[in-house]
């Protein structure tokens, strides 16, 4: 009980005491520290699987940032892929991302590109999410390519 009244002595008018209390709890002992460190690891070792994964499943002429830290990847897919009109196809086949276009004022900025998160799937469903999306943008490219011109 003593340790919720140290964190009942340092309240203030905006925050709750459970609040107060489990924010004391979790800073304590260096639990904090420790945990910070377990999921920076964990994030880069995801992080690290969807790089791998891009490489081996994407097409030729995408891109990708490769981040030093954070949770998401930033994708580039060519022309003349719109990633908004290609998402419910993806999330048909059980793979989803958040479109370019979301970022962008002028939604067309972001037409080409996409989001994708590492940081809430294990590794073997990041490699497999890369998988499937990758062959859904192969399969994109190539039916464009197959787009004929029809003469007026």
């Amino acid at each position: 009980m003593d340790r919720l009244v140290m964190a009942k002595q340092g309240t203030d008018l905006h925050t709750s005491n459970l609040t107060q209390a489990l924010a004391y709890e979790v800073a304590r002992d260096g639990f904090l520290d420790y945990h910070i460190h377990e999921i920076r690891r964990v994030y880069k070792a995801r992080r690290d699987v969807m790089l791998e994964a891009l490489e081996r499943y994407f097409p030729e002429g995408c891109s990708w940032t490769r981040p030093e830290g954070g949770l998401f990847l930033w994708v580039r897919v060519p022309d003349p892929i719109d990633t908004t009109t290609l998402l419910p196809t993806a999330v048909a086949r059980r793979v989803a991302y958040v479109p370019g276009s979301a970022f962008y004022v002028e939604q067309a900025r972001g037409a080409r590109a996409m989001r994708l998160n590492f940081s809430n799937a294990s590794p073997e469903h990041i490699e497999e999410g890369c998988r499937r999306l990758g062959g859904l943008l192969k399969e994109e490219i190539a039916r464009s390519r197959t787009i004929v011109a029809v003469p007026a």
